[in-house]
This record gives structure tokens, C-alpha cells and sequence, in this order.
């Protein structure tokens, strides 16, 4: 097999910042690049120096078009081999597989994120993740890997601020080496020719330049929140003794499975987010003993918990229990008001927020849409998305922001 790896296989000359990530001892990689910058083609060689390390690879895209490029730049490397009968292609199911040694690459379409149930693999690569509904990587993707502790490569031009885009910011903000991001352009790609440059940039518009070439995350045209970096100034370990004489508010969004349960304290005389808590996947009675824990070390005066669907008997328990929790019902009339508020809170830098990059991508993804039988505006995550911190911490501002007797509270 050595022959092989050494004399036999075709990889390409790779450009520096394919290097990076192709040589990086991280875990999960994510590489956002503009369009032709070589991610794919990056991950392909990645693909071919991992299997003839023996190890099993599967590559993923939304189409059989985009795992195409892949799966051809593969069977370029390996033509040698290939022709030799040192490594086996199934053409019809995209497999290549090293006959002495059963490591193999495989491509499957993920357009559907199933699909991808009932494999396992040392290295899983998706390509186009912003285009994945992103239980690709949550629900299917990331227990493939648990027992062999695999490595999973991300890749991917944005599309406005979706999942991927937190992928990315969790990635950057990482400082354990577990996690690594890189972040190239179509222009950073010294192997693309002008030509081909012009060609695929000529009838761009200038966001879509800036999004498809340059990779940048653009906001969306209805973007809700603005100013958002200026407001990240809280601290992120404070100490309730500091805020012992203080009127502390707490807003709460429920959720159990796909969503996530979120939980903002904010302080109303300092006007600071004090303490955060986000979880999924575990039942009403642990999330009452966080909330209670939460409200209990911080001293916190008022709840405002939405009521809507499961909220109003988890509510109701917690009344029991003595603590102030009182409702918020989250309606098509209620909502705007509540977000708006919050946003302007933002414009005006009338509160401070702790920095946390899923908390922060939340905000940042966070669209207005104009109902077209209604005319009012809609609120909401992208499609895909979670606004669940975005809830909370509106919530906790209507409490910081309001009196309990407004009407908002049920």
C-alpha cells in the first residue's frame, strides 16, 4: 500500500490556506470560501490522504450536481490506483474503496439529512452545509462519529446568516483546539484563472459578490437587529453580591426537542445581562430545577415566562412553588412590539449583553417579514434557525423595561 501513497496517487499542488485547514489537527474544521476557492476540491484531497491512512470517509452535499465536483476531483487523484485495481470504484453508488485494507471514501446526497442514516465514518465532510437543513449535522451527523470520536469538516459559500453561519462563529470563537475556522475568498485561490473569475462574476450583483466571491455573511434585507457589537459588554462572570441591592428580571422561552429552553437574567438598575442558560433534550422537571436554581442565586424579583402551548403548565408549577413567574402570551399582535422593543434597545445602547457566539449568530440571523395579506411584520429565526435566546432576552427587557401592571403580564 505504500507504492500507492507514495508513487501513485495525484494530489494537487494546494494553495496556502488549503494547506491550513487540510494539515490543521482540529477536530470539526469549518471552512467558509467564495465561490471556486478550492474547498472542494481541498476536501477531496483531505478525503484521499485520510483513506489510504485506512480510515473510512463520507462526503455529503444537498445534490448529486454539487457531490459531483468531489467525487470526479477523487477519482482524479486516485487514477493510478484505480486503473491498477489497487483501490475498487463503484461509479453507481460513488464508492472507492482500497482493496487490502476496506478504507473507503463515499459520496451520498443529504438533501434530506435521513439519508444519511446507517453509516458511520472516521471523517465526515459536508460540503454546502449552509444549503443542509442543519439535523445533517445535529441529529444524524454528529452521532456517526461518537465512537470512534471522528472528525467532521464543514464547507461551505454563505447564505445570509443561517445555521452556518453559527457554525462559523462557534468555530472562531473556540479557544480549546477542538474547533478551527478558516475563511477565504474566490481571489485567494491562486490556481483560479482571471478568466474564469470574470466569468463567474459577471452578472453578480454587488451582494452577491460580496456573499458569493468575497464570503461574506451578508445581513438579510430584513435584518431586525443593528449596533449589536456595541452592546456586548456585560460581563461574563459576574458576581450577584455586586448586584445584592438590585432589581433583577428574568425572561424565558420554553422548549423541550428541536428548540431549546433559554434563560436571560438581566439587571434593571444596571441595565446588564448578568447570567444566561440554554438547553435542550431534557425534561420539564430539570428545566424547572435550572430555572429555579438560576432565579434563586441571583435574587430575581420577576419571571416573564412565555405561556403559550407547553409554557402555561410549567408555569403554573413554578407559581406553585412560590417563585414570580408570570406569563407572557406571544401572539401575532403581541410579538412585534416585544422584538421591536428590543431592537431599539439595541440601537439606543440601552442595555448591556453578554458575548456568547450562539446567542450573538441568533440575533444577527433574526428576520422581519412583511405578511402579504396582512401588511404587519413577521418575526422570526431563518428557516432552519433558532430564535430562542432572541425570546428570552426579549422577554427579560419587556420585564427590565415595563411595569407589571402594562397589561403584558398574564
Amino acid at each position: 500500500m505504500a507504492t500507492v501513497v507514495e508513487y501513485r496517487i495525484r494530489l494537487p499542488k494546494y494553495h496556502a490556506l488549503q494547506d491550513a485547514f487540510i494539515r490543521s489537527k482540529a477536530k470539526r474544521k469549518v471552512v467558509l470560501a467564495g465561490r471556486r476557492g478550492g474547498k472542494t476540491t481541498g476536501c477531496a484531497a483531505l478525503a484521499v490522504e485520510q483513506m489510504l491512512a485506512g480510515h473510512r470517509i463520507l462526503e455529503a452535499a444537498p445534490t448529486s450536481d454539487q457531490t459531483r465536483v468531489f467525487w470526479e476531483a477523487c477519482k482524479r487523484y486516485l487514477q493510478e490506483p484505480i486503473e491498477a485495481g489497487e483501490v475498487y470504484k463503484n461509479e453507481s453508488d460513488r464508492v472507492l474503496e482500497v482493496v487490502r485494507t476496506g478504507a473507503r471514501i463515499r459520496t451520498k446526497t443529504a438533501w434530506d439529512a435521513d439519508s444519511l442514516r446507517g453509516d458511520y465514518a472516521d471523517l465526515l465532510i459536508l460540503d454546502e452545509y449552509a444549503e443542509m437543513d442543519p439535523s445533517a449535522w445535529e441529529v444524524v451527523g454528529a452521532p456517526m462519529l461518537l465512537d470512534n470520536d471522528g472528525d467532521a469538516v464543514f464547507i461551505f459559500t454563505p447564505k445570509s446568516r443561517n445555521h452556518a453561519f453559527r457554525m462559523y462563529q462557534r468555530a472562531i470563537a473556540d479557544d480549546t483546539g477542538r474547533w478551527e475556522a478558516w475563511h477565504f475568498t474566490s481571489h485567494d485561490n491562486p490556481y483560479l484563472s482571471e478568466t474564469a473569475l470574470a466569468e463567474i462574476t459577471q452578472d453578480m450583483t454587488s451582494d452577491m459578490y460580496r456573499q458569493e466571491v468575497l464570503a461574506e455573511f451578508l445581513e438579510s434585507e430584513g435584518a431586525v437587529f443593528r449596533n449589536i457589537a456595541a452592546n456586548l459588554t456585560a460581563p461574563l462572570d459576574p458576581l450577584p453580591s455586586a448586584h445584592a441591592l438590585h432589581h433583577l428580571v428574568m425572561g424565558v422561552d420554553w422548549a423541550k426537542q428541536a428548540d431549546y429552553t433559554a434563560l436571560s437574567v438581566v439587571c434593571r438598575d444596571c441595565r446588564t445581562e448578568v447570567a444566561r442558560d440554554r438547553f435542550n433534550q431534557i425534561d420539564y422537571h430539570v428545566q424547572r430545577q435550572r430555572l429555579q436554581a438560576l432565579a434563586e442565586r441571583w435574587n430575581v424579583a420577576v419571571i416573564l415566562a412565555e405561556s403559550n402551548s407547553i409554557g402555561e403548565p410549567i408555569i403554573e408549577e413554578l407559581q406553585r412553588s412560590g417563585l414570580p413567574v408570570r406569563g407572557f402570551e406571544t401572539t401575532a399582535s403581541s410579538k412585534p412590539p416585544l422584538i421591536e422593543s428590543l431592537a431599539l434597545a439595541f440601537e439606543r445602547e440601552e442595555c448591556r449583553w453578554q458575548a456568547d457566539p450562539v446567542w450573538t449568530g441568533e440575533l444577527e440571523a433574526y428576520e422581519r417579514k412583511v405578511s402579504a395579506v396582512t401588511g404587519r411584520s413577521q418575526y422570526s429565526a431563518p428557516e432552519g434557525g433558532h430564535d430562542d435566546t432572541v425570546m428570552a432576552r426579549a422577554l427579560a427587557w419587556q420585564a427590565c423595561d415595563r411595569s407589571p401592571t402594562g397589561g403584558i403580564f398574564v
